[in-house]
């Protein structure tokens, strides 16, 4: 193996024999893939799905490559373009405000402090837009990026593929182009169209509108779908979707999470890396699109919560990153369904119904997944973690002691009471 694996050989005792176990400790970050040396990176690199061992793809090996070389993709100069194909009315606002904050700037020429900024890069004395300048003051950074819009479509049922009563197969279908800014403000106005509204009457009789989904929740998503997403040469071809569902909104965007980002770590105090540094810095500084760092997932799930729908849920799929949000009626269908599960044959139910009241009165005190496995007398830990743990935990009658770190080693489930 490459990197060379250093294994720990620890004797012990277990159910009164004698045993060696082998741990191997994660790598990190910066040392992946290790892969298997005969078969080269490419064919050695593994990575693991469900119960299998699937080969990395090109993109993934990519992802790890690139994160190590700390190769910056949005400083990548743009040479199919130039300075005036600009918004130079745009840069000058950004300019003058960026002085104000950073006076050194101001002894600069207009030029330079574009290059400090990550707008612009000199190149063989040819001074080219990057990919952040583009995609932030670019005039119509699709002449370049044609692929990089965000594709926005309403389904009239719960699944691709259903049609409506006339046969269509979108009620609403629309490209939203142009800079992030722009294609923020398109997305939004988008889904404000196709939403439905609530009209709200308070005990005093004032009347207020209520839209189906929270809007800053939404804004927040697609604001981190567009900024977050992966702009490397091996993405540019994949554009990011916004799915609207009867009963939800799916949200999905290229690339993985970044670097040593994890998934259970989103939404916490733990530092996130950030995959665009330079798109992040001047959307800061610009007041725009991102006003609070870091505040994102927070108010995505503050604000489902003031609404009393489900909280949104994160999913890291190979080579891309899906938000789903779902509305009153996944609720009502989540709660009929409950309701029918005796009548109708489903697997899932049956385990569910099976081992439901024996695990809650087990875990009237915290126990952890090895000790319910042994309790039920069940071999795999992942069956019982995946069809029967978390499906009591989507219930809403079982909980997890570490509920920030639902994914961690130590993590025990007690009985909600």
């Amino acid at each position: 193996m490459e990197p060379k694996i250093r294994a720990e050989i620890l004797p012990m005792e277990f159910e009164n024999k004698q045993i060696v176990a082998v741990k191997i400790n994660e790598l990190a970050q910066n040392q992946k893939p290790c892969y298997y040396k005969p078969k080269g990176l490419k064919g050695g690199s593994y990575t693991r799905v469900g119960d299998s061992d699937t080969i990395m793809t090109d993109y993934e090996i990519y992802a790890l490559q690139s994160y190590n070389d700390h190769i910056i993709e949005d400083k990548r100069p743009n040479k199919n373009s130039s300075l005036e194909d600009l918004n130079m009315d745009a840069l000058k606002e950004y300019i003058e405000k960026v002085k104000i904050n950073r006076p050194n700037f101001a002894k600069n020429s207009f030029k330079k402090n574009l290059k400090l900024c990550a707008i612009t890069d000199t190149t063989e004395n040819q001074i080219y837009p990057t990919l952040a300048g583009t995609l932030i003051f670019g005039e119509f950074p699709q002449s370049y990026y044609p692929q990089l819009f965000v594709a926005c479509v309403v389904v009239p049922g719960t699944k691709l593929g259903e049609t409506g009563t006339l046969g269509e197969r979108f009620i609403d279908n629309k490209r939203i182009e142009g800079t992030i800014e722009e294609m923020l403000n398109g997305t939004m106005n988008f889904l404000r169209r196709n939403m439905k509204m609530s009209v709200i009457i308070d005990e005093n009789g004032k009347r207020t509108n209520r839209t189906e989904y929270p809007i800053e929740a939404l804004r927040e998503a697609v604001a981190n779908a567009l900024i977050h997403r992966d702009y490397s040469t091996q993405t540019e071809n994949a554009y990011i979707s916004v799915y609207m569902y009867k009963d939800r909104i799916e949200i999905l965007n290229p690339g993985a999470l970044y670097g040593t980002n994890k998934l259970e770590n989103l939404g916490t105090d733990t530092v996130m890396e950030a995959r665009n540094p330079n798109i992040v810095r001047i959307l800061e500084e610009k007041g725009a699109v991102i006003e609070n760092r870091h505040s994102g997932i927070p108010t995505m799930k503050r604000e489902m919560q003031k609404y009393n729908l489900p909280m949104p849920e994160f999913y890291e799929e190979r080579g891309s990153f899906k938000v789903i949000f779902r509305n009153i009626s996944s609720q009502v269908s989540s709660q009929v369904s409950g309701q029918v599960s005796s009548q109708v044959n489903k697997p899932q139910n049956k385990t569910i119904d099976r081992y439901k009241q024996i695990i809650l009165d087990f875990c009237v005190t915290p126990k952890s997944s090895k000790e319910i496995k042994e309790h039920l007398n069940l071999k795999s830990r992942s069956y019982v973690n995946n069809k029967i743990l978390k499906p009591l935990i989507e219930l809403n009658i079982l909980e997890y002691t570490n509920k920030k770190h639902p994914e961690a080693s130590n993590q025990k489930y007690i009985t909600k009471k």
